[in-house]
């Protein structure tokens, strides 16, 4: 890759970036794979991809069994397990044949292409691009340079498994997200039973 070429673009073209979807979390508290959750007849993890498929150059899920083959995008397993993000983001970036991913959290049924693009128009010139709004950051809802994948790893081998902690070992760039997107409420997750049906019904 023409690293010089696609720093200097306005925005990231789909030959430079992988979008990631990390399905690979334990569903606790959900009790089943919250990728798979119908909103207005689609699971998220089809919302999503439907959001991502015109922006990127492949589509990679990040998931430790079978239950998203059908959807006919690779799906790959941790290669370091019971870590957490921090272990997704590494297999991501592992298996990428990109310099620019974009990791995305199963759980956000309502990410849009606006937001995506203003990250991927943000992504240049630093290892994460990640999205603030008020004093919270989005780290799974972010661009990561390849360049990470070396530290990523040493921070693994450390068992330093704590996604903010790791931020301060990168050159992070900050995202302001404008309210008009904002109020789409892209950065909305579900975690148990309750979230799903209040925003389910909220929605309908």
């Amino acid at each position: 890759m023409e690293k010089a070429k696609y720093e200097n673009q306005k925005m990231l073209t789909k030959q430079y970036i992988t979008g990631v979807i990390l399905a690979g979390g334990k569903n606790s508290r959900m009790g089943s794979d919250k990728g798979l959750l119908q909103f207005g007849g689609k699971s998220i993890m089809e919302r999503q991809i439907e959001v991502l498929q015109p922006l990127v150059n492949d589509i990679i899920i990040i998931h430790n069994g079978k239950h998203y083959s059908h959807l006919g995008y690779q799906v790959h397993e941790d290669l370091i397990l019971d870590c957490g993000p921090m272990g997704g983001i590494y297999t991501a970036l592992k298996v990428s044949q990109t310099p620019k991913n974009f990791i995305l959290s199963c759980d956000m049924p309502f990410i849009c292409p606006e937001l995506v693009k203003l990250i991927f128009e943000e992504a240049k010139n630093c290892e994460i691009a990640i999205p603030r709004h008020g004093e919270k950051l989005e780290p799974l809802c972010a661009v990561y340079d390849l360049s990470c994948l070396a530290t990523f790893k040493e921070l693994l081998d450390q068992k330093a498994l704590k996604m903010m902690d790791a931020l301060k070992f990168f050159k992070v760039k900050e995202i302001r997200v404008p309210q008009e997107i904002l109020d789409t409420k892209p950065f909305t997750n579900i975690n148990t039973p309750e979230d799903y049906l209040k925003i389910k019904f909220a929605k309908n």
